[in-house]
């Protein structure tokens, strides 16, 4: 057997302590992210352990900065929606005025208001859009880790996502893709250095190269980026404006989107529209609804563009910003039987419903585990309604989308009972609550 020297000895300690810290400093960032939304393989999962299925829309907040006093979050709550994409500016653009963007209060009120409405945020910058500048986007990235904006990060860390930028960066565009891939790999990895080094855990969205159409480079990269991050808390976007990128050919989308299935990387369309641009605004008409029928199917997040405000009003998802000015695609996106967020309304997140995670139940600490389940969910003439427990006493209600009580109902010593439903199609919030301190409100769609 070798004995060590004394000086051999010394520094296997040394580097034993090195090791050892190391160590408690990863487990240190990772306990702290504990709190927020993580990725865990291609999945991914709330602050209390259920997994989400990001389904939303896209929504400019204060009307691309021109109305500070509009905000119609709670509108977009009604669309069954679980998420909703915020654009920004650091600096303004264009016409875009900044005074609105500069002001971190009303930053502050559109988080708040998200959360207050169960929509987690995703906020992101959008000054580099569908611009080529690794260096002008490494700048841009900075805006997140000034104090005021690492503090409204720390605030809502338990909900929001952060899309470092809208489209930026150029691959297949670029006369040499290969080494433009390297930029762009290169150039992230180095901004999700910062942020994490800057103490920002909450998960970094990553849109695709070439205007964020271009999901073959996330697929190609994805798992390098995910590597490249001290925590593994990154997922990544494509922006389904795919007339000439996919040929607007549903095979070829569903060959695509096998590839980045196979990836094993966590990623979702963070925009899908009817219509796409070029010369002009809305100049392509999208085979969108081909694209949603495979999110469908393969349990896909996405994102429509947009809620309101778009400068091609038929790619709108409302006329004024309110659910009841649903326009032709809108009502598409929110009712279709197929995909809809409507009848196939995403999960919310728990964290956010309950308020906070208890450490026993993964459940909000003041409430029980009492759960309902509604079927069928698109239902019509009647509804069961089966309980995860015994209730000895359970008040049930019925409001529609304007809030109006349709009916309220009393039940005693249940686990399962019908309910008679509304004769009128649409969607409904069936609030439920026993003597015990569990309350519930669970969505329902009746044919």
């Amino acid at each position: 057997m070798k004995v060590l020297s004394s000086q051999n000895a010394k520094h296997l300690r040394q580097v034993f302590l090195s090791l050892l810290i190391l160590s408690i400093a990863s487990f240190s960032i990772r306990a702290q992210a504990g709190i927020t939304i993580q990725v865990n393989g291609n999945q991914i999962i709330g602050p209390c352990g259920d997994t989400l299925l990001l389904r939303g829309v896209n929504y400019a907040p204060y009307n691309w900065g021109w109305s500070p006093a509009e905000l119609n979050l709670s509108e977009i709550a009604l669309s069954g929606s679980n998420c909703v994409r915020l654009p920004w500016y650091a600096a303004g653009s264009g016409s875009t005025p900044s005074m609105t963007y500069a002001d971190f209060v009303m930053l502050d009120s559109v988080l708040s208001q998200c959360v207050a409405n169960n929509l987690i945020p995703i906020l992101e910058l959008h000054d580099q859009t569908c611009q080529n500048s690794s260096s002008a986007l490494t700048t841009l990235a900075n805006w997140f880790v000034q104090q005021p904006i690492l503090d409204l990060i720390e605030k809502y860390k338990h909900s929001l996502i952060l899309n470092i930028a809208n489209e930026a960066l150029y691959v297949n565009w670029t006369a040499d893709p290969a080494a433009s891939q390297s930029v762009f790999v290169n150039t992230y990895s180095g901004i999700v250095s910062t942020l994490r080094a800057n103490g920002i855990t909450v998960p970094i969205l990553i849109d695709g190269p070439d205007c964020g159409t271009n999901l073959d480079v996330l697929t190609s990269v994805g798992s390098t980026l995910q590597a490249a991050d001290p925590i593994n808390n990154l997922i990544f976007s494509a922006h389904a404006y795919w007339y000439a990128y996919a040929g607007n050919d549903s095979s070829t989308y569903q060959a695509k989107i096998d590839n980045a299935l196979a990836s094993g990387i966590p990623f979702l369309f963070g925009e899908i529209a009817n219509l796409q641009d070029d010369q002009i605004l809305c100049q392509y008409t999208l085979n969108y609804q081909p694209l949603l029928n495979i999110c469908q199917a393969n349990g896909i997040g996405w994102l429509a563009w947009s809620w309101d405000r778009d400068g091609c009003p038929d790619r709108q998802i409302t006329t004024n910003g309110s659910i009841s000015s649903l326009s032709t695609y809108g009502a598409d996106i929110l009712n279709n039987p197929g995909y809809g967020l409507i009848p196939h309304a995403p999960a919310r997140s728990s964290f956010l419903v309950n308020g906070s995670c208890s450490p026993q139940t993964g459940l909000g600490q003041d409430h029980n585990i009492q759960s309902v389940t509604l079927f069928p969910n698109p239902g019509q003439g009647q509804v069961s309604i089966r309980l995860a427990e015994p209730s000895e006493h359970l008040h049930v209600s019925v409001h529609d989308l304007l809030g109006k009580q349709i009916l309220t109902k009393e039940f005693m010593a249940i686990t399962e009972v019908q309910l008679a439903l509304p004769n009128r199609p649409g969607l409904y919030f069936v609030s439920f609550r026993d003597d015990q301190g569990w309350k519930s409100v669970e969505r329902l769609w009746v044919q």
